[in-house]
């Protein structure tokens, strides 16, 4: 899937990045690299420009430019109903925030099955049920 084809609130991570000379250049200085979380912050009125965020920071770019990346796409946590089954693809967070979900089963890879959603959201991993909270349900990302 291409980036320009997100819709605004939606989420992705960066799977390639092709082109070549200055247009691959200037998409790889701008932060947009393998494995990067990029979200649709919003469209111009016209539609073009696109606005997105990546790593906290707010770029554009030309419908145009988006085609040259490639990105599957995610999804937060919070948003997946009870019952379903999902895997983990990205923990976005720093080194306590990865270390406290591994010690319960949630780890990029793993998968994982809701079992009642918000407030707090309960899990089941391969360790058991678990508790997590709102906040950190908003940065694991799944797919």
């Amino acid at each position: 899937m291409k980036l320009s084809e997100l819709r605004p609130g939606e989420t992705g991570v960066v799977t390639k990045v092709t082109g070549t000379g200055a247009i691959h250049r200037r998409l790889l200085a701008m932060g947009i690299l393998p494995g990067t979380v990029i979200r649709v912050a919003r469209l111009s009125p016209f539609g073009d420009p696109i606005e997105y965020e990546i790593r906290g920071v707010f770029i554009s770019l030309r419908r145009s430019e988006a085609e040259y990346v490639e990105i599957d796409r995610i999804v937060p946590l919070h948003l997946i109903p009870a019952g379903e089954k999902v895997r983990i693809v990205i923990l976005d967070g720093g080194m306590n925030f990865i270390r406290n979900m591994g010690s319960i089963g949630i780890s990029p890879g793993k998968i994982i099955e809701i079992i009642s959603p918000c407030c707090p959201m309960r899990v089941r991993t391969e360790l058991g049920e678990y508790y997590v909270g709102r906040g950190e349900a908003y940065r694991i990302y799944v797919r």
